[in-house]
């Protein structure tokens, strides 16, 4: 059922084993497995059926470090969150992305990569996005330096097929299955302004909900998940250790903190000769040629990747297109110069690259000062980039560059800041919109704000869901991820009252 607290906050009679803050990819997953395993749960979503301006504005921060996009923008607060402009690329997170590293201080998952293969099969379900095969990397050539990574999209499709592909919107795509649930009660406009602790125990008893309004309330229930997105996951929990004297994952001041991003240095044009045809089923020149999203990913083997210091990154060349390149692209390179368009080289595309960032804990969410028009204190974000993160972009572009030309497959260019390693404030980011870390996981609370269970340290009865508590980033979108994690934070839930 879905219910609206924009008139008042509705009375919500009855037992809920479940409370959910936040009805985006995490939430509602989460939501759809208890009640399919009949548990009765309440989704607190802060946005409407769409998105509006008076709920948007709320999620309006302040920058504290690099530049970044204004925080309203990468994120909507609506049901079915962010997948509302979601891209649809479903990618996953390596094996080795789970392991940790010498050289890498605060690398490593308390879980591991088989931990999560359980629940492929149910996230490509939830996304509509296919299966992956066994093995997601298969080397680009024999030199051992190169894979290419295998991606699916949501609503994914042969490149023959012309009907729609927009990817899953869980707003549109899961309403009238909340409509019709006797298990889910979703409230609409209800945003969550704090917790009721009962202190003897460290027990969540209820949820503080306000409308746009003077409507408030409390609403109880046995278990509470946060799913409200990467930044407000922070957010909330920073607020409820200000109230708690930092009892809730906070007891080493790691709320906030190893906030991550997916960096992206976005490198101009390709092109590829007259040996893109005979090297095709390498290359996979269909999807790059006829696909409705073509992608391909290249990214350094994890030998290369060690041998070098590099974190795992990939070099993402998009669509072909059969146009010669301009006077600016061809600019003083003699070789380049030197070819004829339709005789030497037929097609051209552009390309980007994307890296990991090393968790950093002076990269971070923190609250400000300000108060939001709820009462809230509003966020601010301290994002940082190391060195290293810029190497791992830098050394993905060269082997890409290197295999163009090692393979007679064609040239790139590449961004002259990143070959100059100019400084980290003139460097060109642009940005994936992927927060991650914040809420990491780990094995004790001494480096991380929950557990290998998505569970708080120190809280009895609060869990955390979504990227947030990524402990390491991986080159892939996290939205998969996400997914996983939801439908194994499920189980555990249901677990615990079976």
């Amino acid at each position: 059922m879905i219910l609206d607290a924009r008139g008042g906050i509705p009375n919500l009679e009855g037992h809920y084993d479940c409370c959910i803050v936040g009805s985006g990819p995490a939430g509602l997953t989460i939501a759809m497995k208890l009640a399919e395993a009949g548990r009765r749960v309440l989704v607190l979503e802060a946005g409407d059926r769409e998105v509006t301006p008076e709920s948007q504005e709320l999620y309006d921060g302040d920058l504290l470090g690099l530049d970044y996009f204004p925080l309203m923008g990468p994120r909507l607060r609506a049901l079915g969150g962010s997948t509302g402009h979601w891209g649809g690329q479903c990618l996953l997170l390596d094996p080795f992305d789970f392991e940790p590293r010498d050289d890498v201080p605060l690398s490593g998952w308390p879980i591991r990569h088989e931990d999560l293969e359980p629940y492929q099969d149910g996230a490509a379900k939830f996304l509509n996005s296919g299966e992956f095969p066994e093995t997601i990397r298969h080397p680009a050539d024999d030199t051992g330096t190169l894979d290419i990574v295998t991606q699916r999209w949501s609503s994914d499709r042969p490149f023959y097929d012309v009907g729609n592909n927009e990817p899953v919107r869980f707003g549109i795509r899961y309403v009238a299955d909340l409509e019709a649930s006797e298990r889910i009660d979703v409230v609409l406009n209800a945003n969550v302004v704090g917790f009721a602790v009962d202190t003897a125990t460290g027990r969540i008893t209820a949820a503080k909900v306000r409308n746009y309004a003077d409507g408030a309330g409390e609403v109880a229930a046995d278990r509470f998940v946060l799913a409200m997105g990467g930044l407000e996951n922070c957010r909330m929990l920073l607020h409820l250790n200000d109230e708690q004297q930092n009892l809730f994952g906070n007891q080493n001041d790691m709320v906030g903190r190893c906030f991550m991003e997916h960096p992206v240095i976005r490198h101009g044009v390709y092109f590829v000769t007259k040996r893109l045809y005979t090297h095709s089923p390498t290359w996979e020149f269909e999807r790059l040629f006829r696909r409705a999203i073509p992608e391909l990913l290249l990214s350094p083997t994890r030998a290369h990747m060690l041998k070098n210091g590099w974190l795992n990154s990939t070099m993402r060349l998009n669509r072909l297109n059969h146009r010669a390149l301009t006077e600016s692209q061809v600019a003083d390179n003699g070789f380049v110069r030197g070819l004829e368009f339709d005789e030497d080289y037929f097609l051209t595309g552009t390309t980007w690259v994307v890296g990991a960032q090393a968790p950093n804990p002076l990269s971070r969410v923190l609250l400000t000062d300000k108060r939001d028009r709820l009462g809230l204190r509003v966020t601010g974000l301290d994002w940082r980039v190391s060195p290293l993160d810029v190497e791992t972009l830098r050394g993905s572009t060269i082997e890409a560059a290197k295999f163009l030309i090692r393979t007679g497959l064609g040239r790139m260019q590449m961004e002259p800041a990143l070959w100059e390693r100019v400084a980290m404030g003139d460097m060109p980011f642009d940005y994936s919109s992927h927060h991650m870390g914040g809420a990491r996981m780990s094995a004790t609370p001494e480096t991380g704000v929950v557990d290998g269970d998505c569970k708080v340290h120190g809280a009895a009865n609060l869990w955390v869901a979504g990227s947030a508590v990524f402990a390491t980033s991986g080159h892939a979108n996290p939205t998969f991820t996400i997914t996983q994690l939801a439908l194994r934070l499920a189980d555990h839930l249901i677990a615990e009252v079976a």
